[in-house]
């Protein structure tokens, strides 16, 4: 991992390369993009996480690993076609693609891709993570609200005319405002093309795709079926590949516990057919039959506003105050941490000087991390049992709702039911105030809808009232969307009692029911 810059005038000149063939990019790509450092490496290709040098946009930086590209002297046309691909398709369930170039290195130019980056988690480490942590599946309506998104993200593809080849729930990405993105297009080809090819993920893959025949979209409709199953059951359709291809072997689905569930595996059946003919001609008629049955499955998250400005969130309180968070007494203090695990000022700072050096010791101890990670260490003398350290951001690039995500998904796992939080990423990470409250907000609202949480408080512990009432309005905003403010219910007499459907696109259907505050 690269070291973090702590600011812009320490970054390399435009241009500055690896110093050898093998060494991770850093510095300037493609004259505007500032690379911080590597999310992760695989066998053939690396990605970064980067922030365009002017509008301090954070985007992903694809590339393939210098060896592989020594060795395949057209890997670059090769992505500058996926590039083309990825950019005729325009729709918000889809992730853009920004630029496509090359990096030289000290023996080869290493072909690179600029794609927007999305902050949150691909379904893939969600249902992971929520299954270690709560022991449960995800829920239904969660799993058809995100799939009808993503065959709406598929639908403009196809469209466009490019077919995915790659459709899986590590693949499909949620972005912290609760909306699906459809992703990494890398083995996408033209409709039509042509290509046969048996490129893809086995699990996922169609039967034609599987004998390496040319596919066409029903091809993505039977991956996106596969996904879904996957998500809902967490194990694949078919427990292997001779199964996927038998016509005697059906899907193996649990036995339906609702109406419901009995359609939803009624429209998984048809997405699963073995014959591209037996399934829907388009992804556009699986995102609509799946919207309606979300209408139908969307659970109530009861909110309810008090007039000292906290939120009772089903059976969550969420609380604002301004202070030293060091000093609060609860489970969990989120600490806003910075890539070198360093503790030396800011909120890491406040806790080591009331919790001791030890703390500082422990958490360094765990080495440079990514940004968007959060791990957990001892509380030294704090009065919690532990701190949860959260890699949040770099020079404006916010990471706030991944490492928000993976915070609440470790309070869970560790049974610690009281956290703290500071506004994490808003010190020398840059990010604004309000834009930190809303990833906050956003990930906590979708982290409680998606039900079995037993959290019982969030505590926001801003530093001055300017932040406190940034927070306060824009958790206000998200939470109760009925409402401008909690204050203007006071002012009215009314008190809010508003159980609301909360979707995890973000979108809402409130019930809200009034009555004089004193009934």
């Amino acid at each position: 991992m690269l070291a973090l810059a702590s600011s812009a005038d320490t970054l390399p000149a435009m241009g500055a390369t690896a110093s050898t063939p093998d060494a991770p990019v850093r510095g300037r790509v493609l004259d505007r993009y500032d690379v911080w450092g590597r999310l992760s490496a695989g066998g053939m290709s690396e990605v970064y996480l980067a922030r365009h040098a002017r509008l301090a946009a954070p985007v992903v930086v694809k590339t393939l690993l210098p060896q592989v590209a020594r060795e395949r002297p057209d890997a670059f046309a090769g992505m500058t076609e996926s590039a083309h691909l990825m950019a005729r398709v325009t729709s918000p369930h889809t992730v853009r693609v920004l630029d496509v170039g090359e990096i030289p290195t000290a023996s080869a130019a290493v072909p690179c891709l600029v794609e927007e980056y999305v902050d949150g988690l691909d379904l893939a480490e969600l249902d992971a993570r929520r299954r270690h942590a709560l022991r449960r599946p995800l829920p239904l309506w969660a799993v058809v609200d995100w799939m009808a998104q993503a065959a709406a993200g598929l639908h403009a593809a196809h469209q466009a005319g490019v077919i995915h080849r790659d459709v899986k729930p590590a693949n499909l990405f949620l972005h912290g405002e609760g909306r699906i993105k459809v992703g990494d297009f890398g083995v996408a080809v033209p409709a039509r093309s042509g290509e046969a090819s048996a490129a893809g993920t086995m699990a996922f893959m169609a039967p034609e795709q599987m004998f390496g025949a040319v596919v066409d979209r029903r091809a993505d409709v039977y991956a996106l079926g596969a996904a879904a199953f996957t998500l809902r059951y967490g194990m694949t359709p078919f427990a292997t590949r001779d199964d996927a291809l038998r016509a005697d072997v059906t899907p193996r689905f649990p036995p339906a516990t609702s109406p419901e569930e009995a359609y939803f595996q009624h429209v998984l059946g048809r997405l699963l057919a073995r014959r591209p003919d037996a399934r829907p001609r388009t992804a556009r008629v699986v995102a609509e039959s799946l919207r309606r049955l979300a209408a139908s499955v969307r659970p109530t998250l009861a909110i309810h506003g008090e007039s000292d400005g906290s939120i009772l969130a089903d059976h969550c309180a969420i609380r604002f105050e301004v202070g030293d968070i060091s000093a609060v007494e609860t489970d969990a203090i989120v600490n806003s941490a910075y890539a070198e695990m360093t503790m030396s000022h800011g909120v890491g700072g406040a806790l080591v000087r009331r919790g001791g050096s030890a703390l500082a010791d422990e958490a360094a101890g765990l080495g440079e991390r990514a940004l968007g990670e959060c791990l957990m260490t001892g509380a030294g003398e704090l009065p919690c049992r532990q701190v949860l350290h959260a890699v949040s951001a770099w020079q404006e690039v916010s990471c706030v709702a991944r490492a928000m995500h993976r915070a609440l998904f470790l309070a869970e796992e560790h049974g610690l039911r009281r956290i703290a939080v500071p506004a994490i990423g808003t010190g020398q990470g840059g990010v604004r105030m309000e834009a930190c409250a809303q990833a906050i907000a956003t990930t906590l609202r979708t982290h409680l809808a998606l039900g079995g949480s037993s959290l019982e408080e969030v505590r926001f512990v801003l530093y001055d009232q300017p932040a406190h009432a940034a927070f306060l309005d824009v958790l206000h905003g998200v939470f109760l969307s009925a409402h401008e403010s909690v204050e203007d219910l006071v002012a009215t007499g009314e008190h809010v009692d508003a159980p609301t459907v909360y979707a995890a696109d973000g979108s809402s259907s409130p019930r809200v029911h009034t009555r004089p505050a004193d009934s």
